[in-house]
């Protein structure tokens, strides 16, 4: 996966505006505000002097002191220079320029003593997952929730499942082979609906072959 579409993977353009609470396409490159300003410089000066790593359009640069890389890395060298000596920058290189979740928010928390932009935050996390755990209903898991429900519902439940279980296994029976089908008669309560109820009930879980206008009933043998 290359880092563009991978979420441990965001630009120092896009970052810095998550950082700063500003959105990446209504920033002017020749007016940014001080907040994000600041933001670009710590995560530019972090990776010029190697707390994080960065990537250049998913190759990784900067890896160490030496000629080779020296040579190889030249223009992004001089382009961070530019940055920390004259706050020039280029966003195309910016939106280029990609660093790690993990390193990020280990350089934040024993480095720079920051809390780590908004969208790679343990708070966000923890309250998102908390979210999805309060947003089960809690009755689940004494079952008090069948308590509330109405004789007339729950067979209604019972025969759309069983419905849907039946079609899933046979796509070719009609509404009414599904109505009169032994299971469905012994267990689905399918005998205390008419024909026409019948059909409105279970149409949500009916096969596309049940559905389609004049569906044949096969023949019984």
């Amino acid at each position: 996966m290359h880092v563009e579409n991978n979420p441990d993977f965001k630009s120092v353009w896009q970052l810095a505006h998550d950082w700063a609470g500003e959105k990446p396409d209504q920033t002017d490159p020749a007016a940014i505000s001080p907040r994000l300003r600041l933001a670009i410089d710590r995560l530019i000066r972090a990776i010029g002097s190697k707390e994080i790593t960065a990537r250049w359009k998913g190759r990784r640069i900067l890896i160490d002191d030496s000629f080779i890389s020296f040579i190889f890395d030249i223009r992004h060298a001089i382009k961070l220079y530019c940055w920390v000596m004259y706050n020039k920058f280029s966003k195309d290189f910016l939106d280029n320029l990609y660093v790690k979740r993990n390193e990020v928010i280990i350089w934040c928390e024993k480095v720079a003593l920051l809390d780590p932009p908004p969208c790679w935050s343990h708070k966000k996390l923890a309250t998102t997952d908390q979210a999805k755990y309060e947003s089960v209903d809690p009755d689940d898991e004494n079952n008090s929730w069948y308590d509330k429900i109405s004789e007339r519902r729950r067979q209604r439940i019972v025969c759309i499942e069983l419905a849907k279980q039946l079609w899933e296994r046979d796509q070719d029976l009609s509404y009414e082979e599904m109505q009169n089908h032994p299971i469905m008669q012994q267990f689905g309560y399918s005998s205390t609906f008419s024909s026409k109820p019948f059909k409105n009930l279970v149409r949500i879980v009916a096969s596309e072959s049940a559905q389609s206008p004049g569906a044949p009933i096969k023949s019984k043998e």
